[in-house]
């Protein structure tokens, strides 16, 4: 009987903290979300300044070809670095106009906590560890972002060959 009274006594334990398990603060992870950004955008201009002086240290050589190839390819690589940087500037455009208020449906600015995974409809970051937690941060555009937008509590979603349901919606 001491067993079987251990066992409801551990059951009943495990309910509890599940239920006190702290919730998500919304504000706590646009502000990492800003962070990585920011932490993206410094990254971008610092290669977008390594790829400025190769070719402004490039001497050109009597193999005039290869001097014009690699001056080339820097100057792509500067224009793919300038749309990685324009993006990152509107994904933090994006996190400071977010909508945080309470939703009964999926919006940008929800927080989807699914049967699998909990997600933040937002920009595209992907996981984010919090206080041994991790939130997978989507764009609405995401595979997962554009088949939760719009769905409410107890709804039932198809992801990845996966039934998911819906717990809660904050």
């Amino acid at each position: 009987m001491r067993i079987g009274a251990f066992f409801i006594f551990f059951d009943v334990y495990c309910l509890l903290i599940k239920c006190f398990e702290m919730d998500w603060n919304k504000d706590e992870i646009v502000e990492l979300c800003m962070e990585k950004c920011l932490s993206r955008m410094q990254d971008i201009k610092s290669a977008m300044d390594t790829a400025q002086d190769a070719i402004m240290n490039d001497t050109k050589s009597s193999m005039g070809d290869k001097y014009e190839t690699s001056r080339e390819m820097a100057q792509q690589e500067i224009s793919r670095l300038q749309h990685q940087l324009s993006q990152a500037e509107l994904d933090i455009e994006k996190l400071k106009t977010l909508n945080l208020k309470p939703s009964q449906t999926v919006l940008v600015g929800s927080i989807v906590e699914t049967s699998q995974f909990d997600y933040f409809i937002a920009i595209s970051i992907g996981p984010l560890k919090i206080n041994d937690r991790t939130i997978m941060v989507v764009s609405k555009e995401s595979p997962i972002g554009n088949i939760l937008m719009g769905k409410q509590t107890s709804n039932l979603i198809n992801f990845n060959g996966k039934t998911l349901t819906i717990n809660r919606i904050i």
